[in-house]
């Protein structure tokens, strides 16, 4: 007799309304009568489902004869089987069908034909992505450069500024209108058959004098545009000395493999700078969601801070201490604020105060039901971190603000999974921390070997070197960048922290109009911030 296969129209109904990519088949078909021998049915995993383009799927399924399964498709327009893999061709709804004909085991047991097993899913259309340059080197006070005409589908893209004082776009043509900057595309694109909409997502692209240090390829060529003169007018060159990772070809650079990018830059005036981009690092974290108190990969977001006249202990928590995500998810701001509106007894002083403002960012976890799970993050060749952050104008400080080079800067704090109870019942994790100096306020990137941390929190374990001093004021020992370095390669990094050296107790935020208020006037505001964006990277 012959194995039938029958899917009503409501079945097909309900499973093209399922959600994205969901297992809704699963069993059907004949009547296995006529075949004598032993019955037997057929365990069909399903297979999970993809996306269009995303490559062959492993079929798996098993006989309870213990025969071999074999499969065929069902809807050979959508997708096809060969060799145990399905592989999605078209949008639409795939049936995978397992059979087992029956035949003698091994044993001498004879079996009858088992009736057949399906899957049937829905495939989706594949993304398309925006295909702009990661960054702008720019040397001029502007410059215009052209954006790709298709989307990585192919497709026509349509852009629009969203930071027209920073960057316009006409058609293709994208012109930078400062040399520092973050400019804000939205992209759009319409589906076709095989790919979905590309709906204006917000695409960043960093305009500075340098190359980015970092880039992730993320399976394409991605692109650096580069300008061709300084603001002298000097013509600007380039050339790349690792081919296998990187190529300049016209006015891109164009990132092609995992390593280091090695660039050469030189000008008509006889100067020449080497550079490097790191290519394809593994990610920490990237994109925050402030709500949530978390990063993309569930990572936890805390915060603390607080000096006399503002205080938010494992917050956000209160008028004067904030945390705010800026250009959807791309970085996060923290900020702490002494001001006349929320302490009007105040007269505004606020010399020699004691303060702090921490950012912690957690290593990722992995998200079961409502609960999260600590995955460590380990690097145990991994050479350096990479981090982006920023202070506030009014919150940097500078030479010209005195000697005192420890409070000067940023610490970034390294806290590692080695645990410890003080004697005082306190939980404690050994922490390493590194000192960077911002040469100016807003975005910074840097990329802090490891060895460079030295221990800064023991956790009162003994034996192991400590740095004296949280802020670094009495040096760094050679034992303690040992005993660092050591501590993250075993233990690994349980979170990122970020602190700046000096909380600002001087420097009133200036009005819109640029005029500076006075201590004795209500909009008086004493503000520190750091904004964490971007990737954090291990490389």
């Amino acid at each position: 007799m012959k194995t039938k296969l029958v899917a009503s129209a409501g079945k097909l109904t309900v499973i093209a309304a399922c959600a994205f990519l969901a297992a809704c088949g699963g069993g059907g078909g004949g009547d296995g009568g006529g075949s004598t021998g032993r019955f037997q049915v057929i365990n069909f995993k399903y297979p999970g489902g993809n996306t269009l383009f995303n490559g062959p799927t492993a079929l798996s399924a098993a006989a309870t004869s213990g025969l071999p399964v074999s499969f065929r498709s069902g809807t050979p327009a959508t997708c096809t089987v060969a060799d145990k893999e399905v592989t999605l061709v078209a949008a639409g709804e795939c049936q995978v069908i397992a059979s087992q004909p029956g035949g003698t085991g091994p044993d001498g047991t004879v079996w009858a034909a088992a009736d057949d097993s399906s899957q049937l899913f829905v495939v989706l259309k594949a993304p398309q992505r925006p295909m702009t340059p990661l960054s702008i080197v720019l040397r001029a006070a502007t410059a215009s450069f052209t954006l790709p005409d298709k989307t990585s589908a192919g497709i026509p893209a349509t852009y629009v500024s969203s930071t027209p004082e920073v960057c316009t776009v006409s058609g293709t043509t994208l012109t930078a209108l400062k040399s520092v900057g973050l400019c804000q595309l939205g992209v759009t694109a319409p589906a076709n058959d095989s790919y979905a909409a590309l709906d204006a997502p917000m695409v960043f692209v960093g305009i500075t004098p340098d190359f980015p240090m970092v880039a992730q390829l993320e399976g394409m060529t991605r692109t650096v545009a580069l300008g061709s003169a300084d603001a002298a007018g000097n013509a600007l060159t380039y050339a790349s000395t690792t081919p296998a990772v990187c190529a300049v070809a016209g006015n891109e650079l164009r990132l092609t493999a995992k390593g280091i990018c090695a660039v050469t830059l030189s000008s008509a005036a006889g100067t020449s700078e080497n550079y490097q981009v790191i290519v394809d690092p593994r990610t920490y974290a990237s994109g925050f969601d402030t709500g949530a108190k978390r990063t993309s990969q569930f990572g936890e977001i805390k915060y603390s801070a607080g000096f006399p006249r503002a205080w938010c202990a494992d917050g956000p928590g209160g008028a004067n201490c904030k945390l705010t995500t800026f250009a959807s998810g791309f970085g996060a701001t923290f900020t702490l604020e002494a001001n006349k509106k929320l302490n009007p007894d105040w007269d505004g002083t606020s010399n020699n105060w004691w303060g702090f403002l921490r950012a912690e960012i957690g290593a990722p976890t992995k998200k079961v039901d409502t609960n999260y799970e600590w995955l460590p993050f380990d690097v145990k060749t991994e050479e350096s971190i990479m981090v982006s952050v920023g202070i506030n104008a009014t919150a940097l400080v500078t030479e010209a603000d005195g000697p005192d080079q420890p409070s000067r800067g940023l610490y970034v704090r390294i806290k590692t999974n080695h645990f410890n109870k003080k004697a005082n019942g306190d939980n404690c994790y050994v922490t390493a921390s590194a000192h960077v100096l911002p040469k100016f306020a807003g975005f910074n990137s840097y990329v802090i070997p490891f060895k460079d941390f030295v221990v800064t929190d023991r956790c009162e374990i003994a034996g192991l070197p400590e740095t004296e001093g949280w802020r670094f004021d009495w040096g760094l020992s050679a034992e303690s960048k040992a005993a660092a370095l050591a501590e993250i390669r075993e233990h690994g990094i349980r979170s990122v922290v970020f602190e700046p050296g000096k909380i600002n107790s001087t420097k009133p935020t200036p009005r819109a109009d640029g005029t500076t208020p006075k201590s004795t006037d209500d909009d008086y505001t004493l503000s520190t911030e750091i904004t964490v964006f971007g990737q954090i990277t291990v490389q």
